[in-house]
């Protein structure tokens, strides 16, 4: 018994010892304002649940410091271990993935049951079914602009009439502007209008990892009846993850045949175009090509500033128009990063009980900001290029096609490729609005030249180095 004590109290002991190990590698006011309020709850085989005083303290740990807890945590405790928050210590820990038990044929499964938290286990394995669409994300809180309103548009649509009209609709553009928000939007409106539609919302990770359960379980039929069979709308988040997963494609395939034959709406997002997804098999890239294509561009100043008010809005947040301008001039890619500033500045302002200004937020987003200045962008791609050949940027995105210009404005692009791995109608559009098949043309000259010129392979090894010096 005594034995069986000590190893109770042993997990206490080590987390703080956990505590201890942050506060030497992390600043005062991190570890104070984020690790110090944590609260040990249980240890059960290789997860470790904490506990945190409120919802945002949670959230602010997970999406910021969960890898430097996990990372410290496995060193203490000497095995990988898994860290699960929950908002006060009465509270179960995070969310598990959303499970459903196949049901009798003659039984309807609603998108009550498709989305409920805990399944009837008495029944049999469960298979992995879907992940559960966050409230927030609906139509009227997306922010909508120039770079993003022919998505926004198409969503809409799709929403309001699923099966009608742009199925399958394909979702494209970089990590963090918004295309998860708005194919979850999609499903939040259907439910509203019409709360018998049956829809399943999941990555295309989990949908692999459903799909690996069903053979493992044997459950195949049941996974098969449920995606084809007892899904109006199916929305797919980062389809790219397919990619080199021949049976899932293979499923994955037959599935999409069916909701389409059966006038079902389809609705995944990628950050490629479909035919540059290298690794998905040449007849499922056709497919996502059927129906509609939207592309979701980087927000300009405007529409960031726009969209930090909104967010400072929905979370109670007084943000003056200096503040607003100031971040939106140093966050200029990413939707998500300009969310993360200002959640970042407004824990700094709870924190420290002092008010957002432009003094203090400087003094808070300094360091990340200058963390991030020196960062690759297609802007700085084509300067280091005009500067090589003595041109000016905007001749490079100009008409011109005297060969120097048109040689140096082909290297850009292809630099583009492959150090940012931007897609094709991206690199069009940057360099003056050229179509995507332009584009590739220019990028296989480069690719092709490369492999027999000798003077080209040494201008373009010493741009790269540059470009990385730089950064």
């Amino acid at each position: 018994m005594v034995a069986i004590r000590e190893f109770e109290t042993q997990p206490a002991d080590l987390f703080s010892e956990t505590l201890q190990s942050l506060k030497r590698r992390l600043s005062l006011f991190v570890w104070q304002g984020f690790f110090e309020p944590l609260s040990f709850v249980s240890l059960e085989q290789d997860t470790l649940t904490l506990s945190t005083p409120s919802a945002f303290h949670k959230d602010w740990v997970q999406n910021h410091y969960l890898v430097d807890l996990q990372e410290s945590a496995s060193k203490t405790f000497g095995r990988a271990l898994k860290i699960k928050l929950a908002e006060g210590a009465e509270e179960p820990p995070m969310e598990r993935p959303v499970q459903f038990v196949p049901e009798a044929p003659s039984q309807t499964i609603t998108p009550l049951k498709a989305f409920q938290q805990t399944p009837d286990i008495s029944h049999g394995p469960v298979v992995l079914e879907s992940a559960k669409l966050n409230p927030a994300h609906t139509f009227e809180a997306f922010v909508c602009g120039p770079s993003n309103g022919m998505g926004f548009a198409a969503c809409h649509a799709v929403a309001e009439q699923p099966g009608a009209q742009y199925s399958p609709l394909f979702l494209f553009g970089p990590v963090g502007i918004g295309k998860t928000h708005l194919i979850q939007a999609i499903g939040l409106y259907a439910l509203s209008h019409n709360p018998n539609t049956r829809v399943l919302y999941m990555s295309a990770e989990q949908w692999v990892n459903a799909y690996i359960l069903a053979i493992r379980e044997k459950r195949f039929d049941a996974f098969r009846k449920k995606f084809r069979s007892e899904c109006d709308i199916l929305l797919i988040d980062d389809i790219q993850f397919l990619a080199g997963k021949d049976a899932s494609q293979d499923e994955f395939f037959h599935t999409f045949n069916s909701l389409h034959q059966a006038h079902k709406q389809i609705v995944v997002t990628s950050d490629k175009y479909p035919h540059e997804i290298e690794g998905l098999e040449d007849r499922l890239q056709t497919r996502l090509s059927w129906g509609l294509i939207a592309d979701i561009r980087p927000p300009d100043i405007e529409m960031r500033i726009a969209i930090l008010g909104e967010k400072a809005k929905s979370r109670g947040i007084h943000l003056p128009n200096d503040v607003a301008l100031y971040l939106a001039t140093q966050v200029t890619s990413s939707v998500r990063e300009l969310e993360g500033a200002l959640l970042r500045l407004s824990a700094f302002s709870s924190i420290t009980k002092s008010e957002i200004s432009l003094t203090a937020t400087k003094e808070c987003l300094s360091p990340v900001f200058k963390r991030t200045a020196g960062q690759l962008s297609a802007d700085k791609i084509c300067e280091h290029v005009a500067a090589y050949y003595d041109l000016k940027p905007l001749e490079l995105k100009g008409q011109s096609r005297q060969r120097q210009v048109a040689l140096a404005r082909q290297i850009a692009m292809a630099m583009c490729r492959n150090m940012m791995s931007f897609s094709l109608p991206e690199i069009g559009r940057f360099f003056g609005g050229r179509d995507h098949t332009t584009v590739l043309s220019s990028i296989r000259k480069i690719d092709e030249m490369r492999e027999s010129d000798i003077s080209l392979q040494t201008v373009l090894s010493r741009l790269e180095k540059s470009l990385i010096e730089s950064c």
